[in-house]
């Protein structure tokens, strides 16, 4: 799914944005299952790949998107101060969302990081980041449901006198 136009774009999203309100995304079903599509994860195992994901896709959510939406808003920020700032804070997730499993959001970054420079005005612009906002904190939400909290039982918090009996058994 590559587009062509902020117009065909807007289009996916939007219609992503609906279909994965109630209906688990298949990328995300994918990786709950142990499917990544790509050689991601040491030791052939798909949780540390899901990891680094939801810590991406929330940081794009939380921060990337919000910031540039906040940021959208005020005067001092051109259309082309802003465009400048989209690419380069989407560089690095361009590539390694879909790598690491989330085939179908991974291209739409992509497609909206490649279209970036087409927006032709600040309206547009917002209009386009509450729309990756929005679908971005959608399958954040996704990742957040399906995430395995049950593994954290396995690794308890230590105290300080978890540490000296730690420290006492390593001296000799």
């Amino acid at each position: 799914m590559n587009c062509d136009t902020l117009r065909e774009l807007k289009q996916v999203i939007e219609k992503e944005i609906e279909d994965i309100w109630v209906t688990e995304p298949k990328d995300i079903y994918n990786i709950k299952n142990g499917y990544l599509g790509s050689e991601a994860g040491v030791y052939d195992q798909y949780f540390t790949p899901l990891v680094m994901l939801s810590g991406e896709v929330r940081a794009l959510g939380i921060h990337t998107f919000s910031s540039l939406l906040d940021f959208s808003e005020k005067s001092e920020f051109t259309l082309d101060i802003l465009k400048t700032m989209t690419k380069r804070m989407l560089k690095i997730d361009v590539g390694v969302i879909e790598f690491f499993g989330l085939k179908k959001y991974g291209r739409i970054l992509t497609s909206f990081h490649d279209l970036v420079d087409s927006i032709e005005d600040k309206e547009e612009f917002k209009d386009m980041i509450t729309l990756m906002f929005t679908l971005t904190n959608r399958y954040q939400m996704w990742l957040h449901q399906i995430f395995p909290w049950g593994y954290c039982m396995h690794m308890p918090k230590q105290g300080p006198k978890d540490y000296k009996e730690i420290y006492e058994n390593m001296v000799e």
